[in-house]
């Protein structure tokens, strides 16, 4: 369910069907204010755009780069615990360089050291959980060839998922002017984040702890995913992943789901305040505010509910070459449900009939007719066949009276009606030509 819900999430936004609100996101809006500028809520059991904000507005990524790094990790390594990396000189002196010559500000660590050995599993928990950038670096390198190199596979992987608006130019999320993508397209890479094997294995730790290495008797990582920790103020006991991420230039950043009651949603906030107007960090995470709020108001909002039943006489046509009636009956070939505000309801939804003008007898019982399209808010929610409802023989004088009517418009009956009209008129003339030719001839008898 998981792999197909993920599927259909990308069939729809490579076919643009979300590039706008969905129904959903037209007729119920968040109840609280929303601090992010760019977010993306949807529902992956049901394929529903919930609500959107500037979606696809280009913001940097930042941390939440590594969920590339990851899915291609996890897609290049056959086994994460035997693929040993080793922790290259130069991205050591380049973070160094960024952080302390530069004086870029402060970059998220592991704790590893240059020359540092490691299994591709725990690089993967420590790009992922404290957001370890010299981890993220060591997979670039060793899959790459370079940073750059990496980025290109970034890239390319993006185009086959189809964030389209998606550029990488390095695997560690530094910020880059050329580094961006929109909150759609990360949806969209999470949702395929989401469905590989041992991704949510990874994002769902809290903590891990590897040792020895040949540097380190012992290497423990804490997430910053505060919303998973039960002792945090920000827990939410429904949510599972994804990333954290925060950065003056993107502000904070959060990619997660949630699960209850059946459903699972996907969310992605992005751009959210990170600084207050005199430049003063904030001490409140607004990203998980943001977060949270969403996921109460969807929860408490949102219903699946059946809007059209199965066998329900929706509409009829007429019927023709019976003699036992003149409209036929069709009814629905299946229940159709949606994920709707409660406050919503069948007599909501309007319907567009898909049929033809008239239908000819025999008709069987749960013949297909045609379809009806399932309106609401402007907006189309599906699509359902319309059946017979019935059986209804034809009429035999009505059917061999069609059949000669049909004759008549073939382009043969035409054909033989125009030639024998022609042979008639032919023979007419002829006839009259040869009568005034005899009377031409003709001279009476003298009378004696």
């Amino acid at each position: 369910m998981k792999k197909l819900s993920t599927c259909l999430l990308i069939l729809a936004l490579l076919l643009g069907s979300v590039q706008t609100p969905g129904y959903a996101a037209t007729i119920g809006s968040p109840d609280f204010e929303v601090q992010a500028e760019n977010v993306y809520l949807y529902n992956l059991d049901t394929d529903t755009l919930i609500y959107e904000r500037n979606a696809d507005q280009a913001v940097p990524p930042a941390s939440l780069s590594y969920i590339m790094t990851c899915i291609l990790a996890l897609e290049s390594t056959g086994d994460l615990d035997a693929e040993i990396l080793t922790y290259p000189g130069y991205v050591q002196d380049y973070l160094y360089d960024y952080q302390y010559i530069q004086g870029k500000g402060a970059v998220a660590t592991g704790g590893l050291m240059a020359g540092e050995q490691l299994p591709m599993r725990e690089l993967l928990y420590a790009m992922m959980l404290p957001s370890a950038t010299e981890a993220s670096m060591i997979i670039a390198h060793h899959l790459g060839g370079s940073q750059e190199g990496f980025a290109e596979m970034m890239n390319q992987k993006a185009k086959e998922i189809g964030a389209t608006k998606t550029n990488f130019v390095n695997p560690n999320g530094l910020h880059d002017p050329a580094q961006v993508t929109t909150a759609q397209d990360m949806a969209l890479i999470a949702a395929y984040a989401y469905n590989l094997p041992g991704f949510m294995d990874i994002v769902e730790a809290t903590g891990h702890t590897y040792g020895p290495t040949n540097l380190h008797d012992s290497l423990t990582w804490n997430t910053t995913n505060l919303m998973m920790v039960d002792n945090n103020s920000y827990y939410y006991g429904s949510l599972r992943g994804i990333k954290a991420s925060a950065m003056d230039e993107s502000g904070r950043s959060f990619v997660s789901t949630a699960t209850r009651d059946g459903f699972t949603y996907l969310l992605v906030v992005m751009k959210a305040p990170y600084r207050d107007a005199e430049n003063n960090r904030l001490s409140n995470n607004t990203a998980f505010e943001d977060t949270k709020a969403f996921y109460d108001w969807v929860f408490s909002t949102y219903r699946r509910k059946d809007l059209v039943g199965k066998g329900k006489y929706v509409v009829e046509v007429p019927l023709r070459l019976s003699m036992e009636k003149d409209f036929l009956q069709l009814m629905t070939a299946d229940r159709f449900s949606a994920l709707v505000p409660s406050n919503v309801d069948a007599a909501s939804v309007n319907m567009i009939f898909n049929i033809p003008d008239a239908v000819n007898a025999p008709v069987e019982k749960s013949q297909k007719i045609g379809t009806v399209t399932l309106m609401l808010a402007g907006e189309v929610i599906g699509e359902v066949e319309l059946l017979a409802a019935e059986t209804v023989e034809a009429s035999v004088v009505l059917v061999v009276l069609e059949r000669i009517k049909l004759f008549m418009r073939t382009f043969w009956f035409k054909f033989v009606a125009v030639f024998l009209l022609l042979v008639v008129v032919a023979y007419v003339v002829l006839m009259i030509l040869r009568n005034r030719r005899r009377y031409r001839g003709y001279k009476p008898r003298r009378r004696l």
